[in-house]
């Protein structure tokens, strides 16, 4: 279950344009049902490249902000939601640590993905320096038992489960290439990450930090437009995670809530007998 080292799923353009529009979402510029411009006016506006473009409204489409529709350009569908615990303030603080453990649990892990690659960008820069990091990233096995996450209307059309796979397997690599290789610069010592498959399909998220801190949330069940690699586009039974509100409970100070305690005590216990019982991803 020991992932080795790959190529980064993303890059820091298409990041920077996935920020700036999802701002522009978030605070009214681009309303729910507004036509972004054209990719072309979109790539002479940030001085980039068609295909990092293309790239950007892909994740907006992923996170469901945005949706591609034939012959009328792509449309707002909705704004990220601003409620509950950050992830990545928390992420960020873990990393403070001078060893930091993150456990997951996920339908495809490309929340925490660039949260991570976020916070790996800051030991490069020598704002923070653990000595020892490890991530554990436990996914949903997509297989013909997930029945929730197929193309509408039918349901032996295996496109939608494929498009989970490709989507689960670049956020592993992206997350192995950021952290291997601040062990390979020689930047921390002792990097290890694990990821791992459950039969189960997640409606619920978890993130637990640094033993302290639990993050969870739930995904929203819907039915959506998505285009996929090939440039096809279906109709999908979808759950998302991205922008959904998150939970927080922590039993770091001195004197933690008793219910904190009793969620981040019975979460460690709950993920580490799901780890126990999972088997070694395919995704890598």
């Amino acid at each position: 279950m020991d992932e080795e080292s790959g190529r980064a799923g993303a890059s820091p353009e298409v990041d920077r344009v996935v920020r700036v529009l999802v701002e522009r979402i978030s605070d009214g510029t681009l309303p729910p049902g507004a036509v972004l411009p054209t990719q072309r006016a979109l790539a002479e506006e940030f001085g980039a490249s068609r295909d990092t473009v293309q790239r950007a409204l892909r994740e907006l489409s992923v996170q469901g902000l945005v949706e591609f529709r034939q012959g009328s350009g792509v449309r707002v569908m909705r704004r990220p939601s601003r409620t509950g615990a950050p992830l990545g303030d928390l992420v960020q603080a873990a990393f403070e640590s001078p060893a930091v453990t993150i456990d997951a649990f996920s339908l495809t892990g490309e929340t925490l993905d660039p949260h991570l690659r976020l916070s790996a960008e800051r030991v490069r820069m020598g704002k923070i320096r653990p000595e020892s990091i490890s991530v554990r990233l436990l996914l949903a096995r997509v297989g013909s038992d997930l029945r929730l996450l197929t193309t509408v209307g039918e349901p032996e059309d295996r496109r939608a489960l494929d498009r989970l796979r490709q989507v689960a397997a670049r956020t592993t690599a992206s997350i192995r290439a950021s952290l291997h290789g601040l062990r390979t610069e020689g930047l921390v010592p002792n990097v290890r990450f694990e990821t791992a498959e459950t039969p189960v399909a997640p409606l619920q998220k978890l993130y637990l930090l640094n033993t302290t801190d639990v993050l969870t949330g739930y995904y929203e069940v819907i039915r959506r437009r998505v285009v996929l690699d090939s440039s096809d586009e279906i109709e999908v039974h979808d759950i998302l995670g991205l922008g959904s509100p998150l939970h927080h409970h922590s039993v770091a100070g001195e004197r933690p809530d008793p219910e904190s305690v009793a969620v981040v005590d019975s979460a460690q216990r709950w993920y580490e007998h799901a780890w126990a019982n999972a088997e070694p991803s395919r995704t890598g």
